[in-house]
């Protein structure tokens, strides 16, 4: 204890070199805990949207045959991806399939007209043609009206968009292309990744979609499981009834877990990757700490000498140096500590999303910094405990 109330003393004796020492130590604390609690922020995060939603989904892709390629979903049709064979016939063929573990089904297709409140007027609104139970499988709710077939079913943002002064836009029109169609529901507002395409969607039935755009395939076809615990079984039974309608195999099946999985993993490797980038300004800082600590010695020799003729051993020296290194880099990480707190709570806030430090991104900072510490005021301190009475003495 002797030893860091010196090492305490001398650096409140020295407190702007002190400070500018330790900053380096800040800096990559700073960037190691807040990048660490951030991606385990946006992790969480991620789970969590997928948790009720995709964890029952599994989607039927296009894929060229053989190729096993999976395909995102809502991006199966995007160009550049395989062509798709799938039809509306076959999104009836697992509805009708019998297999208890398929709950729901509904093709998507993705209808490449205008959008507008006339002929003429083009809102940059998507247009998606979908089957009844699309709605139920995606769990988006209602906040007026119904998918009754007919009309069309404007997404939040969608509705704002093409009626911003409008309260209520059912029983409006909007057009496809050049032709007219009454408004026959309204979603609610989702924050979830799974809403966030929706809210800017427009849909109506898919077959009236694909007569006005003349298509005859469809993007994606959803299927919802009747429990997370049989998707895996849901899976199987939708590759067999869509392995005997295709036997070339041109589709690919996609669980939404295995999304989750991915995205996940992506999280994680990006989130390690910067915070090994960080903490290189961790050794950075150490190496300030070293610098610093060679110049105290030399400024300190006369004491060293009167410690070492008042009985002070070697080991003695080598700790209080040692110490006061240590010392510098704990203060330099908790004070990174506490900026990273202010920092990732301020961009979760601004994100969206929960935020707050991970335990264990916090402790492995802190062990880090008195690692460097340690490590790095070695050198000086065993310069310290090797010196001389005598010579330490003569010195002015």
């Amino acid at each position: 204890m002797n030893a860091f109330a010196i090492a305490l003393d001398s650096i409140w004796r020295h407190r702007l070199r002190s400070v500018l020492t330790a900053l380096g130590v800040v800096i990559g604390v700073f960037a190691v805990v807040t990048l660490t609690s951030l991606g385990a922020s946006v992790r969480s995060y991620v789970q969590g949207q997928f948790a009720h939603v995709g964890a029952t989904i599994v989607t039927v892709s296009p894929a060229n045959p053989g190729s096993g390629a999976n395909k995102h979903p809502r991006f199966a049709g995007a160009p550049g991806g395989a062509p798709s064979t799938l039809t509306v016939a076959d999104a009836q063929a697992l509805a009708a399939a019998p297999h208890a573990h398929i709950q729901r089904v509904s093709a998507v297709a993705d209808i490449p007209l205008t959008l507008g409140t006339s002929p003429a007027a083009s809102s940059g609104v998507a247009v998606s043609g979908v089957q009844g139970p699309f709605f139920k499988i995606e769990q988006i709710p209602f906040l007026h009206g119904r998918f009754d077939g007919s009309g069309v079913v404007l997404g939040y943002g969608a509705a704002h968009t093409l009626f911003p002064h409008v309260a209520n836009a059912m029983g409006r029109s909007v057009y496809v292309g050049t032709h007219a169609f009454r408004v026959v529901g309204i979603l609610k507002k989702g924050s979830g990744i799974a809403a966030l395409q929706s809210n800017r969607e427009v849909f109506l039935p898919i077959g009236t979609g694909l007569k006005l755009a003349g298509l005859s395939t469809v993007a994606e076809i959803v299927v919802q499981a009747n429990s997370t615990q049989n998707v895996n079984a849901a899976a199987t039974a939708v590759t067999q009834v869509m392995t005997a309608r295709h036997p070339s195999k041109n589709f690919s099946i996609t669980k939404e877990s295995q999304l989750l999985s991915t995205v996940t993993s992506t999280v994680s490797t990006i989130t390690t990757f910067l915070a090994g980038l960080a903490a290189i300004s961790l050794l950075v800082g150490g190496i300030g700490i070293m610098n610093i600590m060679l110049v105290t010695v030399t400024e300190r020799f006369r004491e060293i000498g009167i410690r070492k003729a008042m009985g002070a051993r070697d080991g003695d020296i080598l700790v209080q140096f040692v110490a006061e290194s240590v010392l510098l880099a704990l203060l330099g990480g908790a004070v990174g500590v506490g900026l990273s707190a202010i920092a990732s709570s301020i961009v979760a806030h601004l994100a969206g999303f929960p935020g707050g430090l991970t335990v264990s991104a916090v402790v492995l900072a802190l062990v880090f910094s008195i690692l460097v510490g340690g490590v790095f005021g070695v050198l000086p301190a065993m310069r310290a405990a090797r010196l001389m009475p005598v010579d330490a003495l003569r010195t002015e």
